[in-house]
């Protein structure tokens, strides 16, 4: 009942964040919760949107792609009844294929110079990709790979026997984002409390100390989350958001107006009864 509890007053009671300045163990086992639940919302969202995009772009890709067949022999992909190269293009992504050529027949790095779109190569020995947003570019050579006869219809079996296994993705996404959180909120709170630590050393106020600080920020980090993540929920942002009202909030936490409240010691103190 205490999280439940921690959770309500986060959002708005300064007077009873300022008494958690020595609840290392309870901030501790809080944000450990609140990121799980934060992760279990995100996975749902996630695993429901993103097979759904999945699926719109594949039907978009193979809808104009005719009945091919290809086959892997010896780690080479050979691909017929489909005109070479061949490319599918829409907003944000390029796809291009041509088994004509070999890694080492062409340079993809300078493909790719000044698109400004995620690009797919399929070459006779090498996958390539692009990621436009951050430049990144990566190749796979075709390895191991067992000699194989595929065509259209077999993609689309087994692409959908992925793209609809919905408790895959949920457990995907539940991974990523509870280790993307994770990192990201405690390596951020890291900096933000030594921001306060250091506002707070030359006021007024009583001395906090930087692990107090810290402690506080496990728990005033839940307002600034939810709202964050409900903007996003409307494809909303405002750049660094959360960490202006996370540094707002400490500061104002640990301000003079709050130095002579007690600390919370044995006794639960909570607003909420």
């Amino acid at each position: 009942m205490y999280y439940l509890k921690a959770f309500l007053n986060s959002f708005y009671n300064f007077s009873w964040l300022r008494t958690q300045v020595n609840s290392g163990k309870k901030s501790a086992n809080y944000i450990v919760l609140f990121i799980l639940a934060l992760s279990l919302v995100a996975a749902s969202f996630m695993s429901y949107m993103i097979p759904k995009k999945l699926i719109d772009l594949r039907d978009g890709l193979m809808n104009n792609v005719p009945n091919f067949s290809a086959t892997m022999t010896d780690n080479h992909l050979a691909v017929n009844n489909l005109v070479q190269p061949y490319t599918f293009e829409s907003d944000d992504l390029l796809v291009r294929v041509d088994t004509a050529v070999s890694s080492t027949d062409f340079s993809f790095d300078k493909f790719v110079n000044g698109l400004k779109k995620d690009v797919l190569y399929f070459t006779s020995t090498s996958m390539y990709s692009y990621d436009s947003a951050s430049g990144y570019t990566n190749y796979t050579i075709y390895q191991s790979i067992p000699n194989k006869t595929f065509d259209k219809q077999f993609i689309l079996n087994y692409s959908n026997s992925i793209l609809h296994n919905t408790k895959l993705f949920f457990g995907i996404f539940l991974l990523m984002s509870f280790i993307g959180f994770s990192v990201f909120k405690l390596l951020n709170l890291l900096l933000i409390s030594l921001v306060v630590y250091l506002i707070n050393k030359n006021s007024q106020s009583d001395k906090l100390t930087f692990g107090q600080i810290y402690t506080m920020g496990l728990f005033a980090l839940t307002g600034p989350s939810v709202l964050v993540a409900v903007l996003q929920l409307f494809n909303y942002s405002i750049s660094f958001l959360y960490s202006i009202l996370l540094v707002v909030i400490l500061v104002i936490v640990s301000s003079k107006k709050y130095s002579n409240l007690k600390l919370e010691e044995k006794t639960e103190i909570t607003s909420i009864k």
